[in-house]
């Protein structure tokens, strides 16, 4: 399950204002566990052929309950290394450890990739009142 981050708020109020702020549409994958909302970069980004930080092959709203409430991001990632995943994060920058990160979640299982091997990742984070 994913976790919004505070950082990823912040940056959403801005964009909402028109005051400033930086779109989400990358992605990254990690190898650490266990950040939460209070976290702003992934517990270990890697920088693995395939599976480093990279603009999301989608990024688009979608409808959950009410029509334009969800932000999708999917991004398709090939492994040109081998490596263990264990956690996912969306950015609004591409540098590795950079940006803000909008949401992160663990992967529960992890994911045991060999070279060619591909994982879809899918965020889809819902603003809603509670």
């Amino acid at each position: 399950m994913a976790v919004p981050c505070n950082v990823g708020f912040a940056q959403l109020c801005l964009l909402g204002t028109g005051v400033g702020g930086t779109a989400f549409t990358y992605m990254a994958l990690g190898t650490g566990t266990g950040q939460g909302a209070t976290d702003s970069v992934l517990d270990a980004e890697t920088v693995l052929a395939g599976l480093a930080r990279v603009a999301a092959d989608t990024t688009e709203v979608t409808t959950t309950d009410e029509t334009g409430d969800t932000m999708r991001h999917i991004e398709k990632f090939t492994a040109g290394a081998a490596g263990h995943i264990k956690e996912a994060g969306v950015f609004n920058n591409a540098a590795l450890d950079g940006g803000d990160m909008l949401a992160v979640g663990d992967l529960v299982p992890s994911a045991d990739l060999a070279i060619s091997d591909e994982l879809t990742i899918t965020f889809e984070t819902q603003l809603k009142s509670a």
